[in-house]
């Protein structure tokens, strides 16, 4: 795992672990939130290098 996918995986994470202490939201999806933050900084991370790529291939 490069060091960026790491950084923003774990950079979800710890907002899924703020969002477990939020009373409004249930149980179950609290509970469920790391792992659900885990992935959004997946899927960002992703984008960006796209996003990367496709300007160093405009040039």
């Amino acid at each position: 795992m490069s060091p960026t996918r790491l950084r923003y995986t774990m950079l979800g994470f710890i907002v899924g672990v703020v969002v477990v202490y939020l009373e409004a939201l249930p149980l179950g999806v609290r509970f469920a939130a790391p792992f659900y933050g885990a992935g959004i900084g997946l899927l960002l991370d992703s984008m960006i290098v796209r996003i990367k790529q496709k300007r160093g291939k405009d040039e």
